[in-house]
């Protein structure tokens, strides 16, 4: 008998839990605006409030079909309304120049063999994201030239070839031979000899030249010392602003979900926030993105065998957002009543009189089974301090990955 009233219970308890509240409800009904799955990705709901923030973060789930398409809709829509200067890649500093170098119409590397080695596993694979990288290609070159921007690699380094190939690019012939084959001593080299070259060097390079290499070798240098992707980021973002005078450059960043994150300390965007060096404490805005009754991209060996798709490196698996043993976000509710099946919609979070600027609803995160990560709220914070947009999917298929 008790177990069959504790289990009513924890029925009961689930079902409440699972309620939307109309007070969260009756906001986002007026905050919201829904775009049919196969419509163009344009949210005419972005407001002047919204474009007159320096830097835009879009925070994504690589693997979900979805999340190209959503990065190059929101990139080239701010970048039509207001010119961003600055495109922020999730990459290393040498493939970040070669995709730069790909946009502006070059040949001389395949688009494959610059993504080879990519953080973002998934995009290095897949037909979808070269189909992105081929479209913001198309995209550039009908830009006029004061319309033009850059998209620089922040990572850390993920393709020592492509470093050891730009570095052959950039300095004099006479060092060629001093650029070691092997990681451990390209980083000693790096660190004993490459500032003490570009030194010497100085004079006879330009100064862009001069400073990529100088970035190429805090890069190298750094490359045992900062193990952290986000600290990494973070510190070649601050670089750079500085280099560059970034001060006054609109910036936009695709990235993974967790990267754009602002509460924390820890996350690239968290970082960004916090540095008083920086400008960007109330001109962030970060746009994550949530998912229901989706497909997601999952390496099988990293799945227990039940749960795999029989003889396939990749399994298609069910991934939402909504899911109680895998991931449930409380207050998801909300977002569904709001929204349609077959959709991407925009929903603004922090507008005048919010409830979530004092809750932690539409953001927490309980779990039974942790097979996928989940961040803890942090005491005395709340959902508009994470994110002020949410991009909520509904049934978005899987990144097709490539058969060989």
């Amino acid at each position: 008998m008790k177990i069959r009233n504790l289990f009513t219970l924890a029925i009961l308890i689930s079902l409440c839990i699972s309620c939307s509240s109309s007070k969260y409800v009756n906001y986002l009904q007026e905050q919201t605006e829904v775009v049919k799955m196969k419509d163009s990705l344009q949210f005419n709901s972005l407001d002047e409030s919204f474009y007159n923030n320096r830097l835009f973060l879009v925070g994504e789930v690589h693997e979900v079909e979805t999340s190209p398409r959503i990065d190059f809709a929101l990139f080239t829509q701010i970048h039509d309304k207001i010119k961003v200067d600055i495109y922020l890649a999730e990459m290393d500093i040498a493939q970040g120049y070669y995709l730069q170098e790909y946009l502006k119409g070059a040949n001389e590397m395949e688009l494959h063999k610059i993504l080879k080695e990519w953080p973002v596993y998934i995009g290095s694979i897949s037909k979808q994201y070269r189909n992105k990288w081929n479209k913001m290609r198309t995209y550039y070159a009908q830009l006029p030239e004061n319309k033009k921007f850059k998209l620089v690699g922040i990572d850390r380094i993920a393709d020592f070839e492509l470093v050891r190939k730009l570095l052959k690019e950039k300095l004099p012939m006479i060092y060629h031979d001093e650029i070691h084959e092997t990681n451990d001593s390209l980083i000693s080299w790096s660190k004993n000899k490459l500032s003490l070259i570009l030194d010497k060097e100085k004079s006879h390079l330009d100064m862009t030249t001069f400073n990529l290499l100088k970035n190429i070798e805090y890069n190298i240098s750094n490359y045992r010392e900062i193990r952290s992707r986000d600290t990494f980021m973070y510190q070649n973002f601050k670089r750079l602003y500085k280099q560059n005078q970034w001060e006054y450059n609109k910036i936009y960043g695709g990235f993974g979900f967790s990267h754009t994150l602002q509460a924390y300390n820890y996350t690239f965007a968290g970082k960004v926030k916090k540095d008083s060096m920086l400008p960007y404490a109330n001109e962030l805005v970060s746009l994550n993105t949530l998912y229901v009754d989706s497909k997601l991209t999952v390496d099988s060996r990293s799945l227990p065998k039940f749960m795999q798709d029989k003889g396939k490196a990749f399994t298609r698996f069910k991934y939402s957002q909504d899911n109680r043993l895998f991931m449930y976000i409380k207050g998801i509710a909300d977002y569904k009543k709001v929204t349609e099946p077959n959709s991407i919609s925009l929903l603004k979070l922090d507008a005048q009189g919010s409830p979530y600027l004092n809750s932690t609803r539409g953001t927490k995160v309980k779990k039974l089974i942790p097979i996928w990560d989940a961040y803890d709220i942090i005491e005395g914070t709340y959902t508009t301090d994470y994110a002020q947009y949410l991009l909520f999917v509904r049934n978005a298929d899987w990144i097709q990955p490539d058969e060989n």
